[in-house]
């Protein structure tokens, strides 16, 4: 069977709607499952941000070395860890775009996007090229919008339980929201493998925080120990998102995207299936990219 058949063998099994972009970015040989689709990016928005944060120092505006100071009024919702510490702290620059890259700490990724200021995102991608990238929302809007309440300094207990607005904004397939589809993330990606954004030495320091991914459940769920994955994962109720660069060998790499959704307020009353459903999704995300190192390993 094909590669691309194997990858919809898994997705018919995946409880979910999947779509998935890839491309070896030695062969030029591309794979594409409704690549075309949009989805809500969640947290792999933070690879545009990167990316625009990168282009930003290029013009003086700020650089890694540079301390921002945290405050209260700054912090945000989990994930990440930045919520929890105390006022005054003041990380670097490339110290907030770590945090926002490999644990998805969401006060390091709007401390970020106030600096970068409202749109320059979604303009830079259309500059690009990336036409179907739209980044209008920081992730406290996306909060603003999904919950009763995005005041960090909330009980985190009381807020599992929250119920969420799956009719607003956030869940929104237009430019109002921050979408993308497979094919433009994937893109995105092949042309910092290339060098080709902002500076070759730009992008060799995007991919060298994107290797750093400590959330590695989706497309390296099943990668051999210690296999080089450059990624961002993106995640909110019922959507489940991954991108990034497979180091598949020395000589041989793909740019990979995969997005899903599915109804997981059909499960939302049964705390077994609840968390089955999502566990399960992932392992399908782990047999593409493994579907994926083995086929392109030896090239």
């Amino acid at each position: 069977m094909s590669l691309e058949s194997d990858m919809r063998r898994i997705i018919e099994n995946s409880g979910a709607e999947m779509s998935v972009s890839a491309r070896h970015l030695e062969s030029g040989q591309q794979i594409a499952i409704d690549a075309d689709l949009p989805f809500p990016l969640c947290s792999v928005l933070k690879i545009p941000v990167l990316v625009e944060a990168f282009r930003h120092m290029a013009e003086g505006c700020f650089a890694l070395d540079d301390r921002w100071e945290l405050t209260t009024a700054q912090k945000n919702l989990p994930s990440g860890i930045l919520v929890f510490c105390d006022d005054g702290l003041a990380p670097t620059v490339r110290d907030l775009l770590t945090l926002m890259i490999i644990i998805s700490d969401n006060t390091a990724t709007d401390m970020v996007l106030r600096r970068l200021g409202e749109g320059s995102v979604t303009r830079t991608m259309h500059n690009l090229g990336l036409t179907d990238i739209h980044v209008p929302l920081t992730i406290r809007q996306i909060f603003d919008d999904l919950l009763p309440s995005a005041d960090p300094t909330q009980d985190l207990l009381t807020l599992a339980t929250a119920p969420r607005n799956r009719n607003g904004r956030c869940y929104s397939l237009g430019s109002d929201n921050d979408v993308g589809t497979p094919a433009a993330l994937t893109k995105l990606l092949t042309r910092i493998w290339q060098g080709e954004i902002v500076s070759h030495d730009a992008c060799n320091e995007m991919l060298k925080i994107l290797r750093k991914q400590q959330l590695n459940d989706r497309l390296p769920r099943y990668l051999p120990p210690g296999t080089p994955f450059a990624h961002k994962t993106g995640t909110l109720p019922g959507i489940r998102n991954d991108s990034g660069i497979l180091y598949a060998s020395e000589n041989s790499h793909v740019a990979v995207t995969v997005f899903s959704r599915w109804d997981d307020e059909t499960v939302a009353d049964d705390p077994i299936a609840s968390k089955e459903q999502p566990v399960a999704i992932d392992r399908a995300f782990g047999r593409i990219g493994r579907l994926l190192y083995d086929a392109f390993r030896g090239s």
